[in-house]
């Protein structure tokens, strides 16, 4: 019976100092570091097409601004900046027995300064390539803000009001708000998620 209660001691023992041993060595190693935000690491930055000329108006904002070199090329970017049109549905008219999109074969007229041709998107996002997740998102509202609403500071997700814009005008906000958005991520620490 003592040699019983002696092994059954010596294991408990060796299961408490074995436990012990796991606690040190996990209090040891550095705490897992936070993966910076692709809005402060990224360098090349894709912009698709968007309606009324407002991916090159963004191009051109994006190149004043000098942070990411603009690619035409989608493949292997940092970041791609991209119009989010949920409700947008194809109309499509059948000619010569063959589904085209309805009016394409009308010609385009002239882009008026206040009148937008197209619809604009209800949102723009900037997604990560690599893991194809939004990191920043701005709605785009047709209206004029609300009193609550006239400074937002610029976050993940922002709102952008666009009443009576033109699509330079737009695209001055969309690549204001985003830098806004960035920069405040640099100064709080490199922008660790």
């Amino acid at each position: 019976m003592n040699m019983k209660r002696l092994i059954h001691g010596v294991l408990h023992f060796s299961v408490c100092l074995l436990a012990l041993g796991a606690c040190a060595m996990a209090q040891s190693q550095p705490a897992p570091t936070q993966k910076p935000n692709e809005l402060v690491v990224g360098k090349l930055i894709y912009v698709e097409s968007m309606p009324d000329g407002l991916d090159q108006w963004i191009v051109d904002f994006l190149r004043r601004w000098g942070k990411y070199k603009i690619t035409s090329n989608p493949e292997g970017v940092d970041l791609v900046i991209e119009p989010v049109n949920p409700g947008q549905d194809l109309r499509l008219e059948t000619r010569a027995g063959i589904a085209q999109p309805k009016g394409s074969d009308r010609p385009h007229l002239p882009i008026s300064r206040g009148k937008r041709n197209e619809p604009l998107p209800s949102s723009i996002s900037v997604m990560s390539w690599v893991s194809s997740q939004s990191v920043w998102q701005a709605e785009i509202l047709d209206r004029k803000p609300k009193k609550e609403e006239a400074d937002l500071p610029a976050g993940p997700k922002t709102k952008i009001f666009t009443h009576a814009l033109t699509s330079d005008q737009i695209a001055q906000k969309v690549v204001a708000k985003l830098r806004e958005y960035e920069e405040g991520l640099e100064k709080s620490g490199g922008g660790k998620n």
